[in-house]
């Protein structure tokens, strides 16, 4: 069974600037350029028939296109170390294509998100040896970071295969936004 999510991804030239923010320790497992991104919707593992339903309801997703910008860094604790990230500012059109890609999910029988919407992207992963001050010392020099906004024209239904050494991403189908805003139905 396919395990999927729904998600933007980064420009290669911005993952690598944001990446090269990371302090270097053995503890410290950074995530790799090519599979930096926006998780908009995690699946989990799903049976290949509702995957193939999925990826043609995400076809009629009707959203514009947007900008997107780094705003900030932190990180999540838990038993098994941290996860260090990067915020992004939260825009109308984004909260409108994720609302899309929900109403579409809910249709195939894929229950709510139960925690709210917070756009982040992952950075790395960290080991539970990693020393606390360490990774305060990152959070000090980078919490205020920004990147130059990039525009988004598209967004990806992605298979996530497990790996000893961590996972890897392929997109199964990209999606393309609308160039132009569009037009709400009640104007």
């Amino acid at each position: 069974m396919p395990r999927l999510f729904v998600a933007i991804n980064l420009p290669h030239e911005l993952a690598v600037d944001l990446l090269r923010t990371l302090p270097v320790h053995d503890g410290i497992r950074p995530a790799l350029p090519g599979q930096l991104h926006l998780t908009l919707r995690f699946l989990g593992q799903r049976d290949e028939a509702l995957a193939a339903r999925v990826a043609l309801g995400l076809r009629t997703v009707r959203a514009s296109a947007m900008t997107l910008q780094v705003d900030g860094v932190g990180r999540f604790r838990s038993g098994r170390g941290a996860v260090l990230w990067a915020g992004l500012s939260i825009s109308a059109p984004l909260a409108q294509l994720v609302d899309a890609i929900d109403r579409v999910l809910e249709n195939e029988g894929i229950g709510a998100e139960a925690r709210r919407f917070w756009p982040h992207l992952t950075l790395a992963r960290c080991r539970p040896g990693v020393p606390d001050t360490f990774l305060r010392d990152w959070l000090s020099r980078h919490g205020a970071l920004t990147m130059p906004p990039w525009r988004v024209d598209r967004f990806a239904l992605v298979e996530s295969f497990l790996k000893p050494d961590g996972a890897r991403h392929a997109e199964r189908e990209t999606y393309p936004l609308a160039t132009q805003p569009l037009v709400s139905p009640d104007c």
